[in-house]
This record gives structure tokens, C-alpha cells and sequence, in this order.
């Protein structure tokens, strides 16, 4: 795993530093010893040749230090250590650690897939939503076209019926007027009838016989103008 190897990079880098720690030391040591005694030498040689001796003597008493002088013991003491060291982190340390990203990283990706998914079902639940709005709208749109027709038709039937009760109404009217009309006709011809019969009677000085009496009525009908 990455995280896994550069933890290893990391140990084997520190264990690289610390195991060169005493070369390190080594070396400045020598040089600080280099320098003190370039110190002593130069006063010796402005004293002239009497102290020469003694510079000669403090220099086979210091002898000149090697560029390099590595400790082996002590860099083997100091792999060993960082051996056990990271021994130690590998086995009770990292696993813990990287348990505990691991963990972290499943639970990073689950909330995210989570989050993903609650996405995904709110824009289909959505889409879902203006689905069923939309056809409610066309039902309602159907709804109301179809009680407009509803009341067109029905207005219309009202409109028909109204005209047929009328119609019907002037019909029976027309026909009472008629059947009036006659029944005026007739009264007026007995009275006529009886009135003629009068005055026959009177002008004539005989009463007129049952065929006389029907003669006179059938000419005063005749003469009653037509209102057909």
C-alpha cells in the first residue's frame, strides 16, 4: 500500500542517519583536534628554532587523523537498534496506524457512496414527482375539457327542450283557440237560429216547421264569413 511503503522509507532513512551519527562525530572530532593543534604550531615557529623541537614532538604526539574514521561498533550497535526499533513499529506500531486509515478511508468511501446514491434517488424520486404532476395537469385539463362539452351538451339539450315545450304550448294553444272558436260559432248559431225563428215568426205570422227552422240555420251559417 503506499502508505505502508512510505512509512518504510521513512524508517530506513531515519535508521541510514542515525547509523552514520557516530562517523559523523568522528570526523569533527578529528578536525576540531587538527585545528588546536595548527594553534599550538603557529606560536612554535614564530619562537624560532628552539621551539621547533617541542612542535615536532607535539606532532609525533598527535599524529594526523584520517579523512574518514567510521566507529563499526558503534554504527553495528545503532543498526541494531533501529532493527529492533522498527521491528517494534512494524509489529505493534504501523498495523494499528494504518488499521485505523484503512478504516477511516473505508468510511470516507462509504459516506461518499452513500451520499451518491441519496443523489441518484433524490433526482429519480424527483423525476418521479414531475411525472405524476404532469399527468395530473393533463387529467385535470382532460376533466375540465370533458365537463365543458358536458355543459355545451346539456345547454343545448335545456336550449331543445325549452323550444319543444315551447312549440308544444303554441300548438295546444293554437288548438284551444280553434276548439273555442267553435264552440263560439256554435252557441252563435242557436242564437242566430232562435232569433231568426223570432222574427219569422213574427213577420210571417206562422211558427216555421223543424225543416224550415234547419233551412234558416244552414243559410245564416252560410252567410258568417270564414276565418280559416
Amino acid at each position: 500500500m503506499p502508505r505502508f511503503s512510505l512509512w518504510i522509507l521513512f524508517t530506513l532513512a531515519l535508521g541510514f542517519v542515525v547509523a552514520l551519527a557516530p562517523a559523523s562525530r568522528v570526523i569533527a572530532q578529528d578536525a576540531g583536534e587538527t585545528e588546536a593543534q595548527v594553534a599550538v604550531d603557529e606560536p612554535a615557529e614564530e619562537n624560532g628554532l628552539a621551539e621547533e623541537g617541542e612542535h615536532s614532538h607535539a606532532a609525533e604526539d598527535h599524529p594526523a587523523s584520517p579523512l574518514l574514521n567510521v566507529d563499526v561498533g558503534a554504527a553495528i550497535w545503532n543498526l541494531l537498534i533501529f532493527a529492533a526499533v522498527f521491528f517494534i513499529l512494524a509489529v505493534f506500531v504501523w498495523p494499528p496506524i494504518l488499521k485505523g486509515l484503512q478504516a477511516r478511508e473505508e468510511k470516507i468511501r462509504s459516506d461518499l457512496e452513500g451520499a451518491e446514491q441519496s443523489r441518484v434517488q433524490a433526482e429519480t424520486l424527483r423525476a418521479e414527482l414531475d411525472k405524476q404532476i404532469g399527468d395530473a395537469q393533463s387529467q385535470v385539463q382532460a376533466m375540465l375539457a370533458e365537463a365543458r362539452r358536458d355543459a355545451e351538451v346539456a345547454g343545448q339539450k335545456i336550449v331543445e327542450d325549452a323550444k319543444s315545450e315551447a312549440e308544444r304550448q303554441r300548438e295546444r294553444a293554437v288548438a284551444d283557440i280553434e276548439t273555442a272558436k267553435k264552440v263560439a260559432l256554435s252557441e252563435m248559431a242557436g242564437q242566430t237560429a232562435d232569433i231568426a225563428m223570432t222574427l219569422a215568426k213574427q213577420v210571417v205570422g206562422r211558427e216555421l216547421k223543424a225543416d224550415d227552422h234547419a233551412d234558416l240555420i244552414r243559410q245564416s251559417l252560410d252567410r258568417l264569413p270564414s276565418n280559416n
